[in-house]
């Protein structure tokens, strides 16, 4: 699975539609994004950086403008969602450019509230990708309507992986196999879901990949303060396959409590994944709303770009509140 980019890329404006609630606004529509933009600052036909949701901009004349509100949000400007921020294209820059590192801009990381530092050590002797998903709004053209998808809740934790070899447990975060340490965020996942080491046993050589959540992100879903980590699996790796296993194995494999909720299995229309991504979590217990939801053919397919074609739609209820 291909690592997920951050880019800051520059674009060249087409329509400018007229906002419905302020004469002085405009709104410009960036792949699957919306984005409201002054109309005095842009006409069709002008380059423009488009920085994305949940990106940060340096503290920098540039951007002083915002006043040091320096990390991008989706907001409502009168009535109308605008999903990340237009600027000028920097001088020379070309239209399909990617500027982030000209302008400094990153992604914004949240602060995880439980210790997640870790040792890193040789892992088990095979490959496991890292974890990783582009988003929706930016390649919903590899999508085809009505084809059949599988939607998942996304859940707002530290992405995990486990696997059995050699008559151990292996645990990992996204990037890097970690030294057992009994304070360590995945560790503690391994030892408070005891059923983890129980699968990986008698599945040895497969790979469990999913979250561990709880008092790790803003978004708690029901845990309390001392409430142990909870881990819901996303997907099963096989490496000796090469292949991630079809989510009917997982179903048949594993409770469903164990899983990520399910959300949506049927054909797949554009509106009503947007409509997916909002609303409640449906982890039981939980008593927030969803961070929005993962969208893949039930059919596994590759694209020469990003690879495996697996999205993910952050909800604009999330991004507003975050």
């Amino acid at each position: 699975m291909a690592e997920s980019t951050h880019r800051v890329e520059v674009i060249r404006i087409g329509t400018i539609e007229k906002h419905p609630n302020a004469d002085a606004l405009g709104i410009v529509h960036v792949y699957g994004y919306t984005c409201c933009v002054r109309l005095a600052d842009f006409k069709p036909g002008d380059l423009a950086a488009y920085i994305v949701p949940d990106s940060v901009v340096p503290d920098t004349p540039a951007f002083a403008f915002l006043q040091g509100q320096r990390r991008i949000k989706v907001r409502r400007l009168r009535g109308v969602f605008s999903q990340g921020l237009l600027i000028k294209a920097p001088p020379g820059a070309r239209e399909g450019d990617d500027v982030a590192g000209l302008l400094g801009v990153t992604r914004y990381e949240p602060p995880c509230q439980a210790r997640t530092n870790g040792t890193p050590e040789p892992g088990p002797g095979y490959s496991s990708p890292k974890y990783d998903v582009e988003s929706w709004h930016r390649y919903k053209h590899l999508l085809v309507e009505g084809e059949r998808i599988l939607v998942t809740e996304k859940i707002h934790g530290a992405s995990a992986r486990f696997t059995w070899s050699g008559g151990r447990l292996y645990c990992g975060s996204r990037a890097d196999w970690l030294r057992e340490d009994a304070e360590n965020l995945w560790w503690v996942a391994a030892a408070s879901n005891p059923w983890i080491e129980e699968w990986t046993r008698a599945h040895e050589g497969l790979v469990l990949h999913g979250e561990v959540f709880g008092r790790v992100q803003d978004l708690r879903y029901g845990v309390g303060p001392g409430g142990k980590p909870r881990f819901l699996v996303f997907d099963v790796f096989d490496p000796a396959a090469g292949k991630w296993k079809p989510w009917q194995f997982l179903a048949d494999d594993l409770p469903a409590e164990h899983l990520v909720p399910l959300v949506h299995l049927g054909p797949y229309t554009e509106a009503n994944l947007v409509d997916l991504s909002r609303g409640a979590s449906r982890v039981p217990g939980a008593d927030n709303l969803r961070e929005g939801v993962v969208v893949q053919p039930v059919e596994d397919r590759f694209d020469a770009e990003i690879g495996r074609v697996k999205l993910k739609v952050v909800s604009d209820e999330y991004l507003e509140r975050s």
